[in-house]
């Protein structure tokens, strides 16, 4: 195992995202009495949502993860229309993703798009909350939409699977003979206040939150699952070894168009063929794209930190030992790329050739919850004074 250690396979990637540029163009602006209204604007955003991303390819022939940080200068900023309160709204969105790939790195990369902001899902989101065409259950009666909800909290989720399946059609047109797929686990946080985890497979997404709480805000997409067997059994699907047609390990996921060939993703669907055939809808196909949303509103004394990462991860961790690692390492005052370099070391230590944990791409993302102003020095001040006092070590 020493020798593999040193292979180029098991080398890291940690992108240490602490803004320290934007918080001196920050201070810098913020001393200039000719700043526009524009860059006092951003002056008094600053940075916001330090984060650390880490990826190892491990013992996989290829690297076929892929991940997004969209944040403080790549900050989503769009116009979304609130029926709620009948008024055009300017959203602030960061949003944090992982994509597992699996057949190739062609769909993840592609989801991602990490260095284009109007590609990818980026182009999806943004197009879905500009134009949506839904409204509230009560009130607005004269007016004609799509759908109708109770709260904004719905509304705002169902626009972000929205946004998976308009992804998920757009890829059919590059792979839709292509065997290659990817998970996706995205954090959208709209104007630093409410938290929407949107999910699609078996990556996954945690809150660590004030007196060692943790708080799962994703659940895994597996065949087994009652709800997804029985609807990738009513879609002329199987389920064998745990694996939707004894292939694919999960029920959820971008691509893997081989599973979704009851839908129909061209207008053909509305000509003569289509009467000779079932067309599904894309939410009802053995392996559909449409993912889970949860919303969680942000309590910046209680909320920690979130954790996003691939099963490569999961299959090592726990959630509650995955946050407990963490805090730990806060506590002993070592930084948040420190402690993403051990957590992918450990993984690769952990190798088994026996059950193949350990053996899979791993790709993690710690995203610090701190504070509007906050600095990261303070941050992990305050993390590591917590974190004492939880242990019993001061008072």
């Amino acid at each position: 195992m020493g020798q593999l250690l040193s292979h180029p396979l098991t080398e890291k990637t940690i992108i240490y995202n602490d803004y320290e540029h934007l918080s001196q163009q920050a201070s810098r602006r913020r001393s200039s009495e000719h700043s526009s209204s524009a860059n006092k604007h951003r002056a008094q955003k600053g940075a916001q949502f330090f984060n650390c991303v880490g990826s190892m390819q491990g013992y996989r022939l290829t690297q076929e993860d892929a991940h997004l940080v969209a944040n403080c200068d790549s900050m989503m900023e769009l116009n979304f229309y609130n029926p709620f309160t009948d008024r055009e709204e300017m959203l602030s969105m960061s949003v944090f993703g992982v994509f597992d790939g699996h057949g190739g790195d062609e769909c993840s990369k592609y989801v991602s798009s990490e260095n284009d902001a109007y590609q990818g899902i980026r182009k999806w989101i943004r197009l879905s909350f500009e134009t949506h065409e839904y409204g509230p259950v009560k009130g607005l009666e004269s007016k004609s939409f799509k759908r109708r909800f109770r709260t904004i909290e719905g509304l705002v989720s169902q626009v972000l699977k929205d946004a998976f399946l308009l992804q998920d059609r757009e890829l059919y047109c590059h792979y839709a003979n292509s065997s290659c797929g990817s998970t996706g686990i995205l954090a959208v946080i709209i104007n630093e206040k409410k938290l929407y985890v949107a999910n699609t497979g078996d990556s996954r997404c945690v809150l660590s939150t004030k007196g060692r709480g943790v708080k799962t805000l994703s659940y895994d997409h597996k065949p087994q699952h009652i709800g997804e067997l029985v609807r990738i059994n009513d879609d002329g699907g199987t389920v064998s070894l745990g694996r939707v047609g004894g292939v694919l390990a999960l029920s959820r996921a971008f691509g893997d168009f081989q599973f979704k060939t009851s839908v129909s993703y061209t207008n053909s669907a509305h000509g003569p063929a289509a009467a000779q055939r079932y067309v599904a809808p894309a939410q009802e196909s053995q392996v559909t794209v449409e993912p889970d949303v949860i919303c969680h509103q942000i309590s910046y004394d209680r909320d920690e930190f979130l954790v996003l990462a691939c099963d490569g991860i999961w299959d090592l961790y726990s959630n509650r030992n995955l946050v407990q690692f963490i805090k730990y390492h806060l506590m002993l005052g070592q930084k948040l790329d420190d402690i993403v370099t051990k957590l992918l070391d450990h993984g690769i230590n952990s190798a088994d050739s026996n059950t193949g944990v350990g053996f899979d791409n791993m790709t993690i993302i710690i995203i610090a919850l701190n504070k509007q102003g906050e600095t990261l020095a303070h941050w992990y001040g305050k993390m590591k004074s917590r974190l004492e006092r939880e242990k019993g070590l001061t008072i």
